[in-house]
């Protein structure tokens, strides 16, 4: 009687299996667990941390259906210093105007709030030996990688929303305005990027209108919008393309004083740190994120 023989595989077929079966491996391992985009230094979440997250998944929380989240921006300096994002307590580069948001509940859901120190301090924008790309370019890019890695993971574009201030706002303008990762609005503080009106180089006065012609191509944004009279930097007399632009609320308010109260107030263009904002612009701020949020409530 004829036995049939089999062959022991070859050390090398082996070698090739088990390689393909690490190449799956890691294929599911990025599928199931993102790659986490650079996170510069100081990025935290800012008053309450949720349980669950680690530094290696800092957006795993362990209550993901709980949760409303808002990623603030902060604001630059000039094109060739770097960017300071001091996250040690609210009131630095994070206004309190924002961290007063944690922990309050809108449609059934808590806010919380990551503070994003963008990975580029410094641009390259009409600076010797510079790549010629605006700071604030590269910084919507980090924005844009960060709210893609936010919803691969799974948690919803539609209870994730953009806050910021001056360069950290018009971010989130180009961010809307490219239309590629989805979010539920947008919260501007006088956004700006290119120095004073009136006083910019022609350079920089022609980067400024290129951008704004580009946001201002968008056939809707959801996004609202404090100016401030008296902002030297994009003062709400310049700004009438992006009110004109569908689904923007544009907000002109003074940057000396609100409702009586003196906002003490050397720099309008910052107003967004000043107690006269703070105490009299939360309700507007809550009951405009509570609006774009989904109808349903969830179960608690």
């Amino acid at each position: 009687m004829t036995l049939f023989k089999f062959k022991k595989p070859s050390i090398r077929l082996i070698a090739i299996g088990g390689s393909a079966f690490a190449a799956l491996m890691i294929a599911i391992a990025l599928i199931l667990y993102p790659t986490v985009p650079p996170m510069g230094e100081g990025s935290r979440f800012m008053v309450h941390q949720p349980a669950g997250i680690t530094p290696g998944h800092p957006f795993a929380f362990r209550d993901p259906d709980r949760y409303v989240l808002i990623i603030y921006v902060n604001g630059s300096t000039a094109e060739s210093k770097p960017d300071p994002c001091n996250t040690s307590r609210p009131g630095i580069n994070i206004p309190k105007t924002a961290t007063d948001l944690v922990g309050q509940r809108i449609g059934g859901y808590e806010i919380l709030l990551y503070a994003f120190c963008t990975p580029t301090k410094i641009g390259g924008f009409n600076q010797p030996d510079g790549d010629g790309v605006p700071k604030v370019i590269r910084r919507a890019d980090e924005l844009q990688a960060l709210l893609a890695y936010i919803a691969r993971i799974g948690f919803p574009p539609e209870r994730t929303f953009v806050m910021g201030q001056s360069a950290g706002g018009w971010a989130g303008l180009l961010v809307q305005r490219r239309d590629q990762t989805p979010v539920a609005g947008l919260v501007a503080f006088a956004p700006a990027f290119a120095g004073h009106t009136g006083r910019r180089k022609d350079v920089w006065q022609q980067e400024r209108d290129r951008q704004a012609a580009y946001i201002a191509q968008a056939s809707r944004l959801n996004a609202l919008v404090f100016g401030f009279e008296q902002d030297r930097f994009e003062p709400p007399q310049v700004m009438g393309w992006l009110r004109a632009i569908p689904g923007v609320t544009y907000v002109t308010l003074s940057g000396r004083s609100l409702y009586g109260m003196d906002c003490e107030n050397k720099v309008p263009h910052a107003t967004v740190f000043k107690d006269c904002f703070r105490y009299f612009q939360q309700r507007r701020i809550l009951d405009y994120l509570a609006a774009q949020l989904p109808a349903a409530v969830p179960q608690m």
